[in-house]
């Protein structure tokens, strides 16, 4: 039976106005497989959503790797460079090592034939050492032997007697010159004469300040040299600044041709 257009725009209208109708008409005119399609066709897009941001978030994870790759490259490429100098400082060092080798080598050469050296110098100043002993033993003997003929001749002079030969005192620092003697009045003294071949004023002030001792008048005291005490000191060159030390501490100055300065008075015997 054939319908006009009206009855078919009546029948649409119908149809539009009965939802259910509509359905049913739906299912029986379409199969279930195109039925499905919207489904089928969100869940691809979905699908697709998802695989867009996966692919999104691959190009960014591609574009991190791809920097981190490049900072490898550059890090790998600087430690390639780091390498190269660091052969380079091992070969130097390796050849320094060989230098320093050679130079320790030199260098124990020279210091064995240093220690044969210092060996023969030590033989020689140990040969000089006793050359210069036996010479001081000498000369101090020279010398002490002077200062006891020039104070007795001296004193001799100026009136008093000796009592008997001048001799020396072993005192932890032997007195060169100790001369008993009687002044012009009658009482006894002591001269005593510290003899040096060269006096300096140093040698002047611990004369002074040992005679002048009362621990060191007392042991001349029990060595038999009681005092009072003459002082002089000998020498056969005086500097200027020990003349005038002696000057300023009292004590007499001689030389080999005679009295340079007189002792100011007598030093105190500790015997009373």
């Amino acid at each position: 039976m054939m319908i006009d257009y009206a009855e078919f725009r009546d029948w649409i209208d119908t149809l539009y106005r009965h939802p259910e109708w509509r359905q049913e008409l739906r299912r029986l005119v379409l199969t279930d497989e195109i039925l499905e399609l919207p489904q089928l066709v969100r869940e691809l897009a979905e699908a697709q959503k998802r695989t867009d941001e996966r692919v999104g978030r691959l190009e960014i994870a591609l574009a991190e790797l791809a920097e981190a790759q490049k900072r490898t490259d550059e890090r790998v490429g600087r430690l390639e460079i780091a390498l190269a100098e660091l052969a380079e400082a091992q070969k130097r060092t390796e050849q320094r090592v060989e230098e320093l080798a050679e130079a320790q080598k030199r260098t124990e050469e020279r210091v064995g034939r240093l220690e044969i050296a210092v060996a023969d110098l030590a033989e020689a100043q140990k040969r000089l050492g006793i050359a210069v002993g036996n010479m001081q033993r000498v000369m101090g003997s020279t010398v002490e032997e002077e200062a006891a003929g020039v104070v007795e001749v001296i004193l001799r002079r100026k009136g008093y007697r000796i009592l008997q030969p001048s001799y020396s005192l072993p005192l932890n620092g032997e007195i060169d010159v100790v001369l008993p003697l009687e002044d012009p009045q009658g009482q006894k003294v002591w001269a005593v004469v510290e003899a040096k071949a060269r006096l300096s004023k140093q040698d002047v002030r611990v004369w002074s300040n040992r005679i002048r001792s009362e621990g060191w008048r007392r042991r001349m005291a029990k060595k038999g040299c009681e005092g009072p005490y003459l002082v002089y000191m000998y020498s056969i060159r005086a500097d200027l600044s020990a003349l005038e030390a002696a000057e300023k501490e009292g004590i007499g100055l001689l030389k080999s041709d005679g009295e340079v300065l007189a002792p100011k008075g007598l030093v105190e015997s500790i015997v009373k």
